[in-house]
């Protein structure tokens, strides 16, 4: 889920008029707010330019997006009688190229400004290293490895708000909390050197795969959508919102 957290940035990068500061790649479309069909030019647009986003775009400080690296990620969370802690490390996470940008909705009112991108995903695979403390009530559960996680029909919406002061959009939330069509989880050692429980663990994460994601995805998205409004806002100081949205 972590492909999720960069995708805007490359909106951003794809709506942006060329500042005189930032010498941006040939090739980037851009639409103007008095387009017969602004929202559609939009989506076109961010489709067209995906292929050069995904490549990174060094003067916004995007780094390329299929691989997307993770160097360090720590989730908390607590689902029914469980609780613990997941950090993940050294990730990487594949799929951003074939993103497919469904619609985009721009809501503006006085200074608040609002974006919605509803985004499919047909394949995403998270590979890295993992350590979790984790308890069943009094039961103990804890392990350290490699792991990864593919999924496959990925479709959500991206929501992000913000205030426009002097001429730079602020973003003041983010959002992405999507629906996932089918998931697969493996990890090499969920209790410390226990095979037989760390298979028993897995089978039952497999089998009701749908259950656990629904619990874990607000304590996930909480990390990941507040990664993403920093990474966001990183990027926005560089571009006048009037060039972003001419």
């Amino acid at each position: 889920m972590m492909l999720g957290v960069l995708i805007f940035v490359g909106f951003c990068a794809s709506s942006v008029v060329s500042d005189q500061a930032i010498q941006l790649p040939a090739g980037l479309k851009t639409c103007k707010k008095d387009s017969s069909d602004y929202s559609s030019c939009l989506r076109l647009a961010l489709q067209e330019s995906w292929p050069i986003i995904v490549q990174g775009i060094p003067e916004l400080n995007l780094p390329s997006l299929d691989p997307q690296f993770t160097e360090s990620m720590t989730n908390d969370f607590e689902f029914g009688a469980v609780t613990g802690r997941i950090i993940v490390r050294n990730a990487n996470t594949y799929g951003a190229s074939k993103v497919r940008f469904l619609s985009v909705r721009v809501l503006h009112n006085n200074d608040q400004h609002r974006l919605e991108v509803d985004v499919d995903i047909p394949k995403i695979f998270i590979e890295g290293d993992f350590k979790a403390d984790a308890a069943f009530g009094t039961f103990k559960i804890g392990g350290k490895g490699q792991f990864n996680i593919s999924m496959e029909n990925v479709r959500g919406t991206m929501e992000i708000d913000g205030k426009v002061k002097d001429d730079r959009w602020v973003i003041e939330s983010y959002n992405f909390q999507p629906e996932v069509g089918t998931m697969k989880i493996w990890a090499d050692d969920l209790f410390n050197g226990n095979p037989e429980l760390t298979k028993a663990a897995l089978d039952f994460a497999n089998e009701y795969w749908q259950i656990l994601y629904t619990g874990m995805l607000p304590y996930a998205a909480k990390t990941w959508n507040a990664m993403m409004r920093d990474r966001l806002n990183d990027v926005l100081s560089k571009v006048s919102f009037s060039s972003l949205f001419p």
